[in-house]
């Protein structure tokens, strides 16, 4: 019987380790997020957690579309990294006091994976790797399979294309399709 523990023991020990769960990546997580709250009017901001116009544009978003539309069925998801001198992890708790609203959810993206795959997914004159300082809003009935679907209005820089969405909000909040 001891002989079979040790060479058990030996045999397993020689076994590779089961790999570690992998953590779900900061674009999975919205990912499921955003499908999650299908039904909701859904509006994505990829920010800097100290750059000034990003932190401009999420305290705007907060005045104006969160705090001056507290009925309207939004979620937003704020996605923070670092762009600009001085973002760091550090920051990220700062910056989620722009929005404090409770139907936004906050997610820190150290790889800036999120910013790097809305790049790629929505061409536009940015000439970057990494989109930033933008938003994307989508409709009630979006779902995000490959990338999301029913796009609404989306703009760079937040406080450059404040218009468009201030507009749509507003259209939106009205019931006006």
């Amino acid at each position: 019987m001891f002989m079979r523990t040790v060479l058990l023991t030996i045999i397993l020990s020689l076994m590779p380790a089961p790999a570690a769960m992998a953590q779900p990546s900061v674009l999975e997580k919205l990912k499921d997020q955003f499908n999650h709250d299908r039904g909701a009017l859904r509006l994505v901001v990829l920010v800097s957690p100290t750059c000034p116009a990003c932190t401009s544009g999420a305290e705007w978003i907060q005045e104006y579309v969160m705090r001056r539309n507290p009925k309207l069925n939004l979620r937003v998801y704020a996605v923070w990294f670092e762009m600009y001198p001085g973002d760091s992890p550090k920051a990220f708790p700062k910056a989620r006091t722009f929005l404090p609203d409770p139907r936004v959810n906050h997610y820190w993206d150290q790889p800036k994976e999120v910013g790097r795959w809305f790049v790629k997914a929505f061409p536009s004159d940015f000439k970057g790797e990494i989109q930033w300082d933008a938003f994307y809003l989508y409709g009630e009935d979006s779902l995000w399979d490959d990338q999301p679907s029913s796009l609404l209005v989306w703009g760079r820089t937040i406080l450059g294309s404040r218009k468009k969405l201030r507009d749509e909000i507003t259209r939106l909040a009205r019931g006006e399709q």
